[in-house]
């Protein structure tokens, strides 16, 4: 095998392992569709995978999903859960202050699932979240900026991913002149209002470790009772300052540990 087959081997395996990643589990004519590679091509990398204990196969789905051994590959891995302990004091603080829900939201698959809510400490008609909630990348607030501030080729895995989702609620994901302006808004402004602009509505921005999008904070609020110009007026830049805090306070003050 010479350098350029190798390369391209080793490009196909991390491919292979982030579709994974992000779908959280793959049948080999998935990966094939995710790849744009003929089956057996596929197949040739996951068994490679398996082999080498970056992945596994359930013997009864015949799915394959990754291994604890992933976590080997970022000695700089850091945990969510460091960044809803030292946000919590600073979101409930905050809520109580502005009266308007705070969250903050991590990627799951094809869904942004909450962390932490401070929902308990309002006492607004709204739909109540709950820790471990979802809700669809695609169209959400969360979702935009996360896929805004991806590097562009985990941003078009993530979208050919939600293109193909079978979930309607990624509907929205389909539409790739509406979604691409979406995330090209989010990326000149730094917050995004989602495209789901019902009644009840949300403003988000990103969190960063290292420069990468770790995690997406959010303001819940309800369209009869702030306009877009006011909460980009008075609630995004005081969102984006929380946001540089837990920046400082989960990835500064508490380095990654090494796996």
């Amino acid at each position: 095998m010479d350098a350029d087959q190798e390369l391209k081997s080793l490009k196909r395996g991390l491919k292979a392992m982030m579709l994974i990643n992000a779908q959280g589990s793959l049948a080999i004519s998935e990966l094939s569709r995710g790849l744009g590679l003929p089956r057996t091509t596929a197949e040739r990398v996951l068994m490679t995978l398996l082999a080498e204990g970056f992945v596994d196969r359930d013997p009864q789905t015949k799915r394959f999903f990754l291994t604890d051994r992933v976590r080997a590959l970022s000695g700089g891995y850091s945990d969510e859960s460091w960044i809803a302990h030292v946000a919590a004091p600073m979101l409930f603080e905050t809520t109580r202050e502005i009266g308007w829900p705070l969250i903050i939201a991590t990627p799951a698959g094809e869904y942004m699932r909450t962390r932490l809510t401070t929902d308990p400490a309002t006492s607004l008609n709204i739909h109540r979240r709950h820790i471990g909630s979802e809700i669809a990348m695609g169209v959400s607030s969360s979702g935009i900026v996360h896929l805004a501030f991806l590097d562009p080729e985990q941003q078009r895995i993530l979208l050919q991913i939600l293109r193909e989702s079978d979930d309607p609620s990624q509907e929205a994901a389909r539409d790739a002149n509406r979604i691409g302006y979406a995330l090209a808004q989010a990326r000149e402004g730094g917050y995004s209002f989602g495209l789901d602009l019902g009644q009840e509505r949300s403003v988000s921005v990103p969190i960063f470790e290292r420069g990468q999008v770790k995690a997406v904070l959010l303001m819940v609020f309800m369209a009869r009772g702030l306009t877009h110009e006011q909460v980009v007026r008075d609630f995004v830049p005081r969102l984006k300052a929380m946001a540089a805090d837990i920046e400082r306070l989960a990835f500064q003050e508490h380095p990654a540990p090494v796996i």
